[in-house]
């Protein structure tokens, strides 16, 4: 593995999701964006979503934000919320390179994906055994993987298998992923949209070159 392929390993766990995500309580007014790291990236969701403030996290070493319907955070029904609702998360950690670099090392890290180490990497409980990695691609500088995880936790059950974006925004690395809720269940394809669009809204609110 390359240098900054190896750095981007041991930073991993860091993005890893946990087996469950906290209950989204209505709050009575949720934004549709928050600022992180220092305010060099603005977390934001697809059309629909909002931040659960209550859930999301910052420090120094990183940040992970909870996004759920703004309707179902704000306890007040609205136009345009989603269809098909999902539960979103982004991570925000330092220390990525330009999107040129990071992109060439994506072979690199597809091949870390399918070993022991990097399925513990992704895995919910740092095992393994619990993650099958079901597909990973790239398109635009962003690697994709479908993902299924067996592994269980507290909080709000989400369903085993999601879908997961991993790319380079002003200086950090991003993972973004979107789940069903265990007793929602969305399909492969209706993940791998809302994704694409959570993608294309994080880049369009990080524009303006890279930062940190």
């Amino acid at each position: 593995m390359s240098t900054w392929t190896s750095r981007a390993a041991a930073l991993l766990p860091a993005l890893a999701l946990s087996a469950c995500v906290a209950g989204m309580a209505p709050t009575g007014s949720a934004p549709r964006a928050v600022a992180v790291a220092g305010g060099a990236v603005t977390a934001t969701g697809p059309a629909g979503y909002c931040v659960d403030r209550a859930a999301s996290r910052g420090g120094a070493e990183g940040s992970f934000v909870l996004f759920g319907t703004c309707a179902a955070l704000s306890g007040t029904p609205a136009p345009g919320q989603p269809a098909k609702p999902a539960v979103l998360t982004a991570s925000v950690v330092p220390g990525a390179p330009d999107e040129a670099t990071f992109a060439a090392a994506f072979p690199a890290m597809a091949r870390f994906f399918g070993s022991d180490p990097g399925r513990a990497a992704l895995s919910r409980s740092g095992k393994a055994g619990t993650v099958d990695v079901g597909a990973v691609s790239s398109r635009d500088a962003v690697i994709y993987l479908s993902l299924t995880d067996s592994a269980a936790g507290p909080g709000q059950a989400v369903a085993p298998d999601y879908w997961r974006a991993i790319l380079a925004l002003r200086g950090h690395l991003v993972t973004l992923s979107v789940m069903s809720l265990a007793d929602r269940p969305l399909t492969s394809a209706d993940k791998r949209r809302i994704l694409d669009a959570f993608v294309a809204r994080m880049r369009a609110a990080n524009e303006g070159g890279a930062a940190g």
